[in-house]
């Protein structure tokens, strides 16, 4: 029997608990993941309408992170910046029997990509001055990475846990060689949930990744959190995103949340009216906030379009052998 925890009920539930595979990896199998540049993308040109916006942020800053839970240190972390990285230490639960402890290390993190510049009226640039090329040898993540940041799951080193999350946010479209978990499901309630695959090099569209990398030499999964290839598309227009989904986790996991924009050019927040990247038709303000993501980020306006896009994870249930 497992054991279970169950955080109080959320306000939406949206879209499957598991995701089907996405590309050629696996649940269970090492995923490396593909470069994200490449031809194609969100191309600026000078002098666009300005787009509805919300605050701008300042290069990639990482929101405040949830509570540490019994027993987790926590390690000093610098502020985020371009290309930079957050370290946050893991929640330990004790003797691994406190199992939403353990997972309390995700709990109301954000992945967000401020505009710094417009471009065009549903474009924006996410870097001021050039764009980097390759960032982290080998990570697969080229371009700006708006948001980087390490975090180390709590609980028994070595035990598995399930981790369900709800994930909210407003996003671009990306491939990752595979469908999302549910494609029936339309902006402000779209799905974009993908276990493994890697970036498509046919475009250059934002990558917002979740890594897991188990501990003692063990699998690093990839979960993407913005495929929406259907009933999204990869183009001038962003989706809100809002569904829970589940992923596998070790005691003692390094977690790596990731969003990567390889030509350091973003859609803005204009929702999903296609058009050629001179309209910013309907911002998106998405509705039924989860209380502890409002409470964890309380610098951010969750009631205001942002200017860029961002995600935010609750954690709502974790379970155990």
């Amino acid at each position: 029997m497992k054991k279970l925890f169950v955080a109080a009920p959320m306000l939406i539930l949206a879209g499957a608990l598991v995701a089907p595979s996405c590309g050629n990896s696996d649940q269970g199998g090492s995923t490396g993941v593909g470069g994200a540049t490449g031809s194609g993308g969100a191309t600026t040109s000078v002098g666009g309408a300005t787009g509805t916006g919300g605050a701008t942020g300042t290069g990639g800053a990482t929101a405040a992170g949830g509570a540490t839970g019994t027993g987790g240190a926590t390690a000093a972390g610098g502020a985020t910046g371009a290309g930079g990285m957050t370290v946050d230490g893991g929640a330990a639960g004790a003797g691994g029997s406190d199992l939403m402890a353990a997972a309390s290390v995700l709990d109301g993190k954000m992945w967000l990509g401020p505009c710094l510049r417009d471009t065009q009226a549903a474009v924006c640039a996410t870097v001021n001055g050039a764009c980097p090329g390759a960032n982290t040898a080998g990570s697969g993540f080229a371009g700006v990475l708006t948001t980087d940041r390490t975090l180390t799951f709590g609980g028994t080193p070595g035990t598995p846990y399930t981790v369900t999350l709800h994930i909210q946010g407003e996003v671009e479209s990306k491939q990752y060689g595979g469908m999302d978990a549910n494609s029936t499901l339309t902006s402000p309630m779209a799905n974009g949930f993908c276990i493994g695959g890697t970036p498509t090099n046919n475009d250059a569209y934002n990558v917002y990744d979740l890594r897991v990398t188990n501990p003692n030499g063990g699998t690093v999964t990839n979960y993407f959190l913005n495929s929406l290839q259907g009933p999204g598309v990869s183009n001038h227009t962003s989706y809100g995103i809002d569904y829970t989904a589940q992923i596998k986790v070790m005691g003692g996991a390094t977690i790596r949340m990731v969003a990567a924009d390889s030509n350091c050019s973003m859609i803005k927040n204009c929702g999903p009216t296609v058009n050629d990247g001179n309209t910013c038709a309907a911002p998106i303000v998405l509705q039924n906030i989860e209380p502890t993501a409002a409470a964890a980020n309380p610098s951010f306006n969750f009631t205001t379009p942002y200017n860029g896009q961002w995600i935010v994870m609750t954690v709502k249930a974790v379970t155990s052998p």
